[in-house]
């Protein structure tokens, strides 16, 4: 089992009262045990008889006149003298038997009660664990619902300037820096983006001079435009996908209803040429699948999972099966693609960024379709998975939550 700081606190509580409850009965009846002896109550009696005495105004002396025949030492206690001796044995016998019965029932009490002590401390110590550790569980709730996009919250930093305020204040401080590095980071990868496209589009423009020219430019340079038109391209899409998992990461703040059967039909439209190209014909089995979020980002989220369909097959005459639908809470896409065996420990690698697989090349693309499909599905509180294709290629799976009517449907 576990040990948790409030299990440990509990046990530490219910030691100690449980210990305490131990040295009050201890106490309790040693007390009673030494009140009760024979020369005890002997010497209370006496006591009280010579105050009686002294109060109705009779002298005595200060020390007692010591009779014949009374013992000390061994002995302790007077020696009895004429026929009442074993009367006298016989009610020092009842006292003795008194003593002994109330101090079985004191004791029998006593371990009853410490016994109920003990159970009750247990409860009682989980509880007060529990009342002290209530802080850090807020903190530890918090901390386990953040994310990139849930930086902004915030515990409240109220009550008592203690130990616990004081956490507070500091994990707070700790989310201030952290928004800011994210947001920091956020404002340079969009903004690195942003400023390649202008060298990106100088490029191209000029590569499309070169090929525009006609017959009086030489064949070399026109392949070396060839060649950097292809690159612009390939550097255009790069940039493109860098922006999207900057914007994946601030979802939060454009949120709309959207059906998946309609950007996934756009999407269909968006690589119909590149499918044609290539040969691959696509099926589709659409149906209503409501979600809230990013209609840019997921438009983009299916195009890749079609994108790479296309690219994954590897040869002409390959099939894409395409479906939107509901599966419980959950609005889904599902993509299916012919193409070479994939085994199952190949899919992992599959979402890294900037991974190819071993039988793509570079001018397949950059390694980042997979994993900003992923990174937009969890954006919008989803998943993506992937697995082997019977009979060749793979399967992509989406899946966010799902968005009820006002009926609750």
């Amino acid at each position: 089992m576990r040990l948790t700081v409030r299990l440990k606190i509990t046990a530490l509580f219910a030691i100690l009262f449980t210990v305490l409850a131990a040295v009050l009965v201890a106490t309790a009846y040693s007390f009673m045990a030494a009140r009760t002896t024979p020369e005890a109550e002997a010497q209370a009696r006496s006591q009280a008889f010579r105050s009686a005495l002294t109060h109705a105004g009779v002298a005595l002396p200060e020390q007692p006149q010591q009779f014949p025949g009374v013992g000390h030492g061994g002995d302790a206690g007077v020696v009895p003298l004429g026929p009442g001796a074993q009367v006298e044995i016989a009610i020092r016998g009842v006292e003795e038997q008194a003593r002994q019965n109330a101090l079985h029932d004191l004791l029998r009490v006593s371990i009853l009660a410490f016994l109920i002590v003990a159970v009750v401390s247990v409860g009682l110590s989980w509880w007060l664990a529990g009342r002290v550790l209530r802080p850090i569980s807020e903190v530890i709730r918090e901390a386990s619902t953040l994310s990139a996009t849930s930086l902004s919250r915030r515990l409240p930093a109220d009550g008592p300037d203690d130990e616990f305020r004081r956490l507070k204040t500091a994990f707070n401080g700790m989310l201030d820096r952290l928004e800011s590095a994210f947001e920091a980071r956020q404002r340079f990868a969009a903004d690195a983006s942003h400023e390649l496209r202008t060298p990106l589009a100088v490029l191209g423009a000029m590569a499309d001079n070169v090929l525009d020219s006609g017959a009086r430019t030489p064949r070399a340079a026109k392949d070396l435009a060839v060649e950097v038109r292809e690159q612009v391209d390939r550097s255009e899409s790069l940039v493109d996908s860098l922006l999207t998992l900057a914007r994946a990461d601030d979802v939060r703040n454009t949120r709309e209803r959207v059906d998946l059967a309609d950007v996934v039909a756009e999407a269909v439209s968006a690589v119909a040429d590149a499918a044609s190209r290539a040969g691959v014909a696509i099926s589709l089995d659409f149906s209503d699948a409501p979600t809230e979020g990013d209609p840019v980002l997921l438009g983009r989220m299916a195009f890749n999972a079609l994108d790479n369909a296309v690219k994954y097959n590897l040869r002409s005459g390959g099939t894409i099966e395409c479906a939107t639908f509901v599966d419980g809470d959950n609005s889904c896409i599902r993509v299916a693609n012919s193409g070479p065996i994939v085994e199952a420990d190949q899919i992992p690698r599959m979402f890294e960024r900037f991974e190819r697989g071993e039988t793509r090349t570079e001018r397949d693309g950059h390694g980042l379709g997979l994993p900003i499909l992923r990174r937009v599905a969890e954006a919008h509180g989803g998943a993506a998975t992937a697995s082997p294709r019977p009979g060749g290629g793979f399967i992509v799976t989406v899946t966010v939550p799902r968005l009820r009517d006002a009926s609750g449907r």
